[in-house]
């Protein structure tokens, strides 16, 4: 159990580099614009809401066994990044579907930026963990 926010951390940093460095590219180059549309629809949601639920299990179990308080808030702020990009997917689907091309961008861009946070935190919490432990 002491060792499980640092093995969720590694998962998490694992699932972001997967997904984007592997998946999201091969989809846009392996099958059509329509097909990658509906298969990137379906799958960044929960990609968003699974980093989201390992980020919350992380911060119960800093705040049950009382690990330093930069854990708790690294995961805190993780776990809320990774909500704000899932409830803001249908509203990025929603600009794509109305061709709002603007709103579309940055709001693309900002779920993208969340997410490079959420990977750099992550990191952080890997790099924390061992200096403390």
């Amino acid at each position: 159990m002491k060792s499980l926010p640092l093995i969720f951390s590694g998962v998490i940093i694992g699932i972001i580099l997967f997904q984007s460095i592997l998946v999201a590219p091969a989809v846009n180059k392996i099958i059509t614009t329509q097909d990658a549309s509906i298969f990137l629809r379906y799958i960044w949601p929960k990609f968003f809401l699974i980093i989201a639920l390992i980020s919350f299990g992380a911060l119960l179990i800093n705040i049950i066994y009382s690990y330093p308080k930069i854990f708790k808030i690294l995961t805190l702020i993780s776990f809320l990044l990774m909500l704000i990009c899932f409830f803001l997917t249908p509203v990025i689907n929603n600009a794509k579907d109305t061709l709002n091309d603007q709103l579309w961008s940055v709001l693309h861009l900002l779920t993208i930026i969340l997410t490079l946070i959420t990977l750099i935190l992550n990191v952080l919490i890997v790099v924390f963990w061992k200096a403390t432990n």
